[in-house]
């Protein structure tokens, strides 16, 4: 964790004033995706297209929200495809990519059924592995945890239990050094690795997917909510 006295500096800091996305610093796609078609992650199972105008900002929060709305995408080919949920997300990558530091994001996590909200850093050469999930978090309770994809060896996985993810502020950090990675929820540390940890490039994105085909009463309603995304560094 970052403690008074050190030589940590604040390298990156999103306060999300204003009303409009800082575009030069966040993006509302993954990389290189043409940001006004919209976009998804077709390496998971997500059944949401991301989409600029479901990102938005006032009163100094950042807002994500997804709404259950029919909206014509593309697939992984290229082809139109038509989602049933439509959402939001930012990345760094425009503006910010880092290699070793502190990471601290403020957020409420919506707890619908069907949502699958996450924070995470993907690697800045758009190569998978490696990955690091401060959180992710399926629906009404049903898993919270933090997860480390590293890169030739199977996932480090942590499930939590975190109460009130949605009524309440919770801190989310990770400490990242070339020796060692720890992850921290409301400054208590939740899980550390001491192996295979990347000695590369990151970026950090906030996004808020549906985890399920639309049904009955699930998924895709509401929005995820981020105060700060900070970023120390010796």
């Amino acid at each position: 964790m970052v403690t008074a006295g050190t030589s940590w500096r604040l390298t990156f800091a999103s306060g999300f004033t204003g009303s409009r996305l800082n575009t030069k610093v966040l993006g509302t796609c993954y990389p290189p995706t043409t940001v006004p078609a919209g976009c998804t992650n077709f390496g998971n199972k997500e059944c949401e297209c991301s989409l600029p105008g479901q990102v938005r900002v006032s009163g100094g929060v950042l807002r994500l929200v997804a709404r259950r709305t029919s909206t014509l995408g593309h697939d992984a080919q290229g082809g139109q495809k038509e989602y049933a949920c439509r959402s939001g997300m930012v990345t760094t990558y425009p503006g910010f990519r880092f290699k070793y530091g502190y990471l601290l994001v403020q957020a409420r996590i919506p707890d619908g059924v069907g949502l699958w909200p996450a924070l995470w850093l993907a690697a800045a050469n758009l190569r998978w592995p490696p990955e690091m999930d401060l959180l992710e978090h399926w629906g009404a309770g049903l898993r919270t945890g933090v997860y480390f994809h590293p890169v030739g060896v199977p996932p480090v996985i942590q499930q939590l239990h975190v109460p009130n993810l949605s009524s309440q502020w919770h801190t989310f950090g990770l400490s990242w050094t070339p020796s060692r990675l720890v992850w921290f929820i409301d400054a208590k540390p939740v899980l550390a690795v001491d192996k295979h940890i990347p000695h590369q490039a990151m970026y950090f994105i906030a996004n808020l997917a549906e985890a399920t085909p639309p049904g009955a009463g699930s998924g895709c309603h509401g929005p995820m909510l981020v105060r700060s995304v900070q970023v120390w560094q010796h």
